[in-house]
């Protein structure tokens, strides 16, 4: 069996919870290691739930705090465009370039 990357994925909204289902339903080479929100009551992060998805509800924050964050090899930012800049900013300072 072929390995899969894991990915995580940053922003619990339609954008974020659509891109999480695509890697869910449609990709063969990338599977899901975390899904990352700030609103504890979004449906994505409760649907991610469901499907036995790490989630937190804590931000990029959470996602670096994350016992697995070592495993992700890429992150998707499906976040405000402001958001961006920051998170990769956060991103970068963890060392591996392939995370961003």
């Amino acid at each position: 069996m072929k390995h899969k990357t894991k990915v995580a994925i940053i922003g619990s909204g339609n954008i974020g919870t659509d891109l999480m289902m695509k890697v869910m339903r449609l990709s063969k080479n990338l599977e899901m290691g975390a899904f990352v929100g700030i609103d504890p009551n979004s449906d994505g992060l409760q649907r991610a739930a469901r499907f036995n998805i790490p989630i937190t509800a804590d931000g990029l924050d959470g996602l670096l705090a994350m016992p697995g964050f070592s495993d992700i090899k890429i992150v998707f930012d499906a976040t405000s465009a402001a958001a961006h800049q920051r998170h990769d900013r956060a991103l970068e300072a963890c060392g591996d370039p392939a995370v961003h």
